[in-house]
């Protein structure tokens, strides 16, 4: 049904990159008839050819600034990357931080997932050789769930919305073809890999544990895919196993954090990206400008009456609240944007380490660390089942849980409340799975604080896409229409490269309709 691709495509400059990040590390070549040749001869040099196919680069930068997270900050500082995002305009120049960089480092990561996995056949099946097969199933699993969940539709719309090339096997010739399939035939694919990695997973051969696909974080993202295909069971299952009897111990402290941090704002980073932090379960490091240009950039988080830390932070946090807000803007350690910027405020998550000078219109070899699997996502992703399910008790007790870790005290909202809402939310939520009012009410509750938690993460833009929620500017931009519900921005497009080899490119109707 859809059109083909070449492997000349999905391993796009392998070991061309300029060199960052070592190439494709020394264990990664690439031949002229693309096959993988790799000196490989041990199962350590195996688990190393793992760790470097986690993904090298962000989706943070090209993400958070397409959210309703950002606005313009006046005397900011422009990049060409940003202005688009921002603007929801397709972006396919090859850089740092791009869609297209992403795209070709989760490529790359499944690439060298599966050559793990074909070198792996010629070992006897020791307990090490089936931990190994299981972090590369669970590497394939979610790289591909990423690059589904960025160039195709969310799951549970039309049947024949098309996926993302599924590539499962390494290549031996430089011409294959491969076919999108669709967004369900993904999801099938996805979960088998991620169902054969976490029964193989051990955390007894990671020296980080948090660098690699441990036991706690394979089960996070289980919680994460289960969610978003809409088997609240199963994120129930899985997310028991994570947060345990008692989340509380395993959540991120923001009060707590506010204390420690008094006057050192900018020091967030420290103990955000910490592997000593209960709350992370899965770090990965990647090249990136993000945080040096998150304080500066044109487009990005404000903190004035009217700007986006007071809109979602310092707002009553459910509607039966009457005329009560709560200031949270105060226990998430916000820092002052430099001047000559006015209105900026942004949360310093990320750390730099550069191992160069780093200096230059388009510095490189500056590494960023991202937080890619939490345990407060995980409560929060099971609230939601726990709500879809109309277990309203345990969702209100995991609330009253998250409050209580988060910022030191439990609400006072009788429960009776938390699933009363007015129907016109029904306008910004339309996920592709029918809501009661009730759990809407809750719903809603559980979006705005996920929202809160990675605010500045990228992570808001998920939400968007699967609950259809539109978003609209303060802009007098000739570029600038708003985002609607059903909008086909909501869905990256395909790389020029890919398309030109036969990748059909996805819709842009609306900006059609407009020329």
């Amino acid at each position: 049904m859809y059109k083909t691709i070449t492997i000349a495509l999905l391993l796009p400059l392998l070991c061309a990159l300029g060199g960052i990040l070592s190439g494709c590390n020394k264990f990664l070549d690439k031949n002229p008839d693309s096959e993988l040749s790799i000196d490989i001869d041990s199962e350590e040099r195996i688990a190393e050819l793992l760790t470097g196919a986690y993904p090298e680069a962000s989706y943070i930068p090209f993400l958070e600034p397409r959210t309703d997270n950002v606005a313009e900050r006046p005397n900011g500082v422009h990049n060409s990357l940003n202005e688009a995002m921002y603007f929801w305009e397709d972006y396919d120049q090859e850089d740092l931080d791009t869609p297209l960089n992403y795209w070709n480092a989760c490529y790359k990561g499944i690439a060298q997932a599966n050559k793990a996995l074909e070198l792996l056949k010629s070992y006897p099946k020791t307990e090490r050789v089936k931990a190994l097969y299981g972090e590369a199933f669970l590497l394939r699993a979610y790289l591909h769930f990423m690059l589904v969940n960025l160039w195709s539709e969310p799951y549970g719309g039309a049947a024949s919305n098309p996926g993302i090339p599924y590539v499962s096997k390494p290549e031996k010739h430089a011409l294959v073809n491969y076919d999108r399939g669709t967004v369900s035939e993904v999801y099938d694919k996805i979960e088998a890999d991620l169902k054969l990695g976490i029964t193989l997973v051990n955390d007894t051969y990671y020296k980080q544990p948090k660098f690699h696909f441990n036991k706690r974080a394979a089960y996070a993202f289980a919680s994460r895919f289960y969610l978003f295909k809409g088997e609240w069971a199963q994120v129930v299952e899985y997310a028991n196993y994570v947060l345990e009897a008692k989340p509380q111990p395993y959540l991120r402290p923001w009060w707590q954090y506010a204390r420690q941090l008094t006057f050192h704002h900018a020091d967030l980073h420290k103990i955000y990206n910490s592997p000593d932090e209960p709350a992370n379960l899965l770090l990965t490091t990647t090249e990136s400008r993000l945080a040096r240009l998150m304080p500066t950039e044109r487009y990005g988080s404000t903190g004035t009456r009217l700007g986006t830390v007071h809109e979602v932070f310092n707002k009553k946090y459910h509607e039966q609240l009457g005329n009560v807000s709560t200031q949270f803007e105060g226990f998430y350690t916000f820092t002052n944007s430099p001047s000559p910027l006015s209105n900026g405020r942004y949360l310093a998550k990320f750390d730099e380490l550069a191992t160069t000078e780093s200096i230059g219109v388009k510095p490189r070899d500056i590494y960023v660390t991202n937080v890619l699997l939490t345990a407060d996502e995980v409560l929060l992703n099971r609230m939601e089942a726990y709500v879809m399910l109309q277990e309203y008790d345990r969702a209100i007790d995991d609330f009253v849980e998250y409050m209580e870790a988060k910022f030191g005290y439990a609400p006072t909202l009788e429960r009776a409340l938390y699933t009363s809402t007015s129907a016109t939310n029904y306008d910004r939520f339309s996920p592709n799975y029918g809501l009661s009012l009730k759990q809407l009410a809750m719903v809603k509750l559980i979006v705005d604080f996920r929202r809160k938690e990675f605010y500045g993460e990228g992570l808001r833009w998920f939400d968007l896409r699967r609950f259809h929620i539109p978003v609209k500017r303060a802009s007098n931009s000739a570029y600038y229409f708003p985002l609607e519900k059903e909008d086909p921005r909501k869905v990256l497009q395909i790389p020029t490269e890919a398309q030109r080899r036969g990748l059909a490119p996805n819709p842009r109707d609306r900006q059609q309709r407009l020329r």
